[in-house]
């Protein structure tokens, strides 16, 4: 009952424009005194011609109305009727348009929840090492006060690195894009990380660097992220970060990647050898620079050799530079 309720409304006009013949013929009849019967005669024959097409009309109707429930999870242009007019075949593509829309969002929530599992394994995986050591720390008296702190700030590290990736998909929206002068801002960042060259003492060289416009947050992450794997894969010797090109390099003398690694090295989850030997990474800091400088226009790329060091170039967008 509720679907013929729904088909009247549907064909409203055309019981308006009904009852306006009938009030019409009805009118007409009465004006030129013409008998009653006339107009029972004429609602007859007009019943007869229009209640089968009526009939037609009503079936096709709500056969169609009643092909269009589906449910959330299935296709709606499965369920779609054939189009009978120019006004269906219109409506139809756009419901295909939207639908694709649709299916194509899916799909990408759905790898980016894969994703955001996958790496927060990863993450979980790179906090044991601080906290196992926190734990061991603390079973020993006495506490080694500045050990502690130094697995702290590898903690803190580790959790902003999360909150980072979270972020890490709508950089845009974060974006503050001014003039930044790198060299105070590299400094800064290696004034974070002092517990790990102070742990090795290795020094760290920052010459003169450019002033380029960007955003100071995320590329701080990204000089944060490679300053920390310099100073992980690095025993003896030194760091140093310069300007060279169209790029700022940061160079270490530590114990290098090697060639077959290379390729793969920006890959979400991959270690390489010196990762899997030393327990010490991830894969996933420098998957999410290389992901965050490419929005930022900027590009990352490695050299290194085993044995002998490594450097990591971050190629810059801008074309003339203002040195300091």
């Amino acid at each position: 009952m509720h679907d013929f309720v729904a088909y009247l409304k549907a064909r409203m006009l055309v019981w308006i424009i009904l009852l306006l013949v009938l009030i019409i013929s009805a009118g007409i009849i009465f004006l030129e005194d013409l008998p009653f019967i006339a107009l029972l005669d004429g609602l007859v024959i007009g019943a007869a011609f229009l209640l089968p097409i009526l009939t037609f009309d009503a079936y096709r109707w709500l056969t169609q109305y009643r092909q269009l429930t589906v449910t959330p999870e299935e296709d709606p242009l499965s369920h779609m009727p054939a189009p009978v007019n120019a006004m269906d075949k219109r409506y139809q593509a756009i419901i295909s348009t939207q639908n694709q829309l649709r299916l194509s969002t899916q799909v990408s929530v759905q790898q980016q929840s894969q994703a955001l599992s996958d790496n927060f394994a990863l993450w979980s995986h790179q906090m044991k090492t601080p906290l196992a050591a926190l734990d061991l720390l603390l079973q020993v008296p006495p506490i080694d006060i500045k050990e502690a702190r130094t697995e702290v700030k590898r903690v803190d590290r580790y959790v902003q690195m999360m909150l980072t990736y979270i972020k890490m998909n709508d950089v845009n929206r974060d974006l503050v894009l001014t003039s930044v002068p790198l060299t105070p801002l590299v400094k800064r960042v290696v004034r974070d990380l002092a517990d790990l060259f102070i742990g090795k003492n290795l020094p760290v060289q920052v010459d003169p660097l450019p002033t380029v416009v960007t955003d100071t947050q995320w590329i701080s992450f990204i000089f944060e992220q490679i300053l920390t794997n310099a100073a992980k894969y690095t025993e003896t010797g030194s760091v140093h970060v310069y300007a060279k090109g169209d790029a700022i390099v940061i160079a270490d003398t530590g114990i290098g990647i090697a060639a077959t690694d290379l390729p793969r090295l920006f890959e979400p989850g991959f270690s390489g050898y010196n990762g899997r030997m030393n327990q010490k990474a991830s894969g996933l800091g420098l998957a999410m620079s290389q992901t965050i400088a490419e929005k930022l226009g900027l590009k990352l790329s490695v050299d290194s050799q085993v044995g002998v060091g490594t450097k990591v170039f971050l190629h810059l967008a801008q074309q003339t530079w203002k040195s300091e």
